[in-house]
């Protein structure tokens, strides 16, 4: 993981129920640096947050932001290393921005989530991990299909086209037996979908899964592929993604 990536945030509108990228946190030499993009000039209701309420400025800091370290659960907590193991984190991965960008920064009190865009290599390859949605709304019989997913198990990515609430939504479909086992993060749906459309090919495999886990951090997956380097160049050149400054 390279701690110097950034981690985007996005934030879900209380009445469209749209997910927006409206910012990106940056680990920097000396500290961490906070940017919204251009993903926050189109959020219908958004409101900048506290101290940092001009989209158009950048703000730095040597400690890491009120807002982004109360999502880190303190080290010093007893589930703590419990927690790092469900995010498939080693002692020296779990730095505060990284597992951000792993757990998602997630508090029930918001609609806001915190990941890292899909990004590709030099030579088109691209490997990312997430965490599978919509678990705890499946069936009983695709539940217990998840309980016997192993990891290394391939499974199929489906675009929802006649999905009502989520135009880009894309099923994470087991086999044998053929069942739903969840969905894409709806942040990564959109990237997910026209990956789908552009890819050489596109690879979906359990990468881990915690059954003592909360519901959120219980089948992690990894998708991966390969595409051309005229589209590796549109899927790196998003808008959203783009800081305002």
């Amino acid at each position: 993981m390279n701690e110097h990536e950034a981690v985007y945030l996005a934030w879900q509108s209380p009445d469209s129920r749209d997910w927006y990228v409206i910012g990106a946190l940056t680990r920097i030499s000396n500290g961490y640096e906070f940017h919204y993009t251009k993903g926050a000039l189109y959020a219908e209701k958004f409101v900048p947050f506290s101290g940092m309420e001009d989209l158009y400025k950048s703000y730095v800091s040597s400690e890491l932001f009120p807002l982004f370290q109360n999502r880190v659960l303190s080290s010093k907590r007893p589930e703590y290393p419990r927690f790092i193991k469900w995010l498939g984190l080693s002692e020296e991965e779990a730095t505060p921005i990284n597992i951000l960008a792993r757990s998602g920064g997630l508090r029930s009190t918001d609609r806001m989530q915190m990941f890292r865009k899909i990004s590709t290599r030099k030579d088109g390859s691209f490997e990312h991990f997430f965490f599978v949605h919509g678990l705890s709304y499946l069936t009983r019989s695709a539940q217990k299909r998840v309980e016997t997913l192993e990891a290394g198990e391939a499974l199929s990515l489906c675009l929802d086209c006649q999905n009502k609430h989520d135009e880009n939504a894309v099923i994470i479909r087991a086999d044998n037996p053929a069942e739903i086992v969840g969905y894409c993060p709806r942040y990564l749906a959109k990237d997910i979908a026209k990956l789908l459309n552009i890819s050489d090919y596109v690879d979906l495999t359990v990468e881990k899964i915690e059954k003592d886990a909360p519901v959120n951090y219980q089948l992690m997956c990894k998708v991966s592929g390969r595409v051309s380097e005229s589209y590796s160049n549109k899927l790196d050149m998003q808008e959203e993604y783009e800081f305002i400054v």
